[in-house]
């Protein structure tokens, strides 16, 4: 996320526009899409697996911590839902 922030903010990595658009060169779009596959492969890459080891914690036959593992799933959603809408509206 930091890299991509630098590609907007660092004028070295910033394309020059004028009113014709923008032209990038070959590096600032390299250094673009380079952020872009990053991110998609971090969240990609966790936010499948911390569910898993999270109810991997929860004995499945104990009846009260089949209760905790519903209830920790409510919860673990809820928060990479509301993580989601802040990241996107900030």
């Amino acid at each position: 996320m930091t890299l991509l922030t630098m590609t907007a903010s660092v004028e070295g990595l910033n394309p020059s526009c004028d009113e014709n658009g923008c032209d990038p060169t070959k590096l600032q779009v390299v250094v673009c899409f380079l952020a872009l596959y990053l991110i998609a492969l971090g969240t990609g890459g966790i936010k499948p697996c911390v569910s898993s080891f999270g109810a991997d914690k929860f004995d499945a036959n104990d009846e009260a911590e089949k209760k905790k593992k519903s209830s920790f799933f409510n919860w673990f959603y809820l928060s990479i839902n509301m993580g989601a809408l802040v990241a996107s509206s900030v």
